[in-house]
């Protein structure tokens, strides 16, 4: 009789234990979706990147369709600009949107090998290429990912190199970080970058299944995820600090704290919509968490 009381005893410990766990979808509960049909004369293709303002307009790398949309929380349209093209205002292959500033609106035009800056209504700037007079050790080409600082200083993730790169205000290249020279912090196909609001840059490797943290010198401090990541590409800090991972393959958003820590994930939408199909960016604004998923955008709150 003492092994079944002591089997009883662990099964119901056991379950005790399984119905303790919170259920994900009150830690990122489903509000709304949108951007299903077509938004400006053409639907919505292979979008790759999503970005919130302070004010909480949303911008769209529409890479599929080479325009950037700006648009309501709520999914209606404020501009587009793009098409097709090498000239100011027009794109080849846009991957990233980066809205670092109150003013400024920073686009990674991949085959065209530049950045191009905006202002908040997507009125044309300046763009940046890579300067052939530059050290080998700062060029780039196929810019994937952007990403400004407080400080004003320009993060790039170079296609080309597998590294990224650090440009001052000016412009003006600083450091080179995440290559073969950085032994454990080598990156072998960043994806993604992030900033967190301490100044350390996080970026999502594809091939190793990991997130990297780099501190504002491009020296590399760790790295995280290889266990819980099958896919990582757009990633995001919340204002808590809580980095958010779009896992495209696993079909999943993973969240972790700024130290690689695992908090939660979720794949389910909500019982009536299944999962997510194809998670490739994500943005936070305030508490409104906005998945880009199979070219539409999944509205949740988190919690």
């Amino acid at each position: 009789m003492r092994p079944a009381k002591f089997t009883l005893f662990i099964l119901i410990i056991f379950s005790s234990l399984i119905l303790a766990q919170p259920p994900t979808l009150k830690l990122a509960t489903y509000l709304y979706q949108f951007l299903e049909g077509e938004i400006d004369g053409a639907r919505l293709k292979k979008v790759s990147g999503i970005a919130t303002d302070l004010s909480g307009f949303l911008y769209l790398a529409d890479t599929g369709n080479n325009r950037i949309l700006k648009i309501t929380p709520e999914g209606t349209s404020v501009k587009t600009i793009g098409g097709f093209g090498w000239e100011k205002e027009q794109f080849y292959t846009p991957l990233d949107i980066c809205t670092g500033s109150a003013l400024d609106v920073f686009v990674a035009d991949y085959e065209n090998h530049r950045i191009q800056r905006y202002d908040k209504d997507l009125n044309y700037i300046s763009s940046l290429y890579s300067d052939e007079n530059l050290e080998v050790t700062f060029r780039f080409g196929y810019p994937r990912s952007i990403g400004l600082s407080i400080h004003g200083d320009l993060f790039i993730v170079d296609g080309e190199n597998n590294r990224v790169l650090k440009f001052n205000a000016s412009g003006d290249p600083e450091i080179s970080f995440g290559d073969y020279r950085d032994g454990s912090g080598r990156l072998l196909e960043p994806v993604q970058l992030a900033i967190a609001p301490k100044d350390k840059i996080y970026v999502s490797d594809r091939r190793t299944h990991k997130i990297f943290a780099f501190d504002y010198f491009g020296n590399f401090l760790f790295d995280f995820g290889s266990t819980l990541l099958k896919e990582p590409l757009g990633i995001c800090f919340s204002s808590e600090g809580r980095l958010l991972v779009a896992d495209a393959s696993a079909k999943q958003i993973v969240v972790f704290d700024s130290l690689g820590e695992f908090i939660f994930k979720w794949s389910m939408i909500t019982p009536q919509l299944g999962e997510f199909k194809n998670p490739v960016d994500v943005a936070v604004h305030q508490q409104r968490v906005f998945v880009v998923d199979n070219d539409r955008i999944l509205v949740f709150e988190l919690k």
